[in-house]
């Protein structure tokens, strides 16, 4: 399973997703659009989805715990030229 970031007129991939990760807490963390597709070929995969207001009542009190990992992802987009 990879994202992906419009670039030029296509999609380029900018980050590979291992078993146990997840995506899309940086949209529901900062309130905002989500900025990459998700695409995968597996018939494996499992998705769960959260809105919003779930997300800060279940998991609010990770939200340090989230924001650290997002400082980590967009450490990992400028260090390979990634824009967000």
């Amino acid at each position: 399973m990879s994202a992906y970031k419009a670039s030029g007129g296509s999609d380029k991939a900018v980050y590979d997703y291992k078993e146990g990760d997840y995506f899309g807490e940086l949209s529901l963390l900062k309130d905002l659009p989500r900025q990459a597709t998700i695409k995968t070929t597996s018939a494996y995969v499992k998705l769960a989805t959260i809105n919003n207001a779930s997300f800060r009542r279940v998991l609010g009190s990770l939200k340090e715990i989230l924001e650290r990992n997002a400082a980590r992802y967009e450490k990992y987009m400028k260090d390979n030229g990634i824009q967000l």
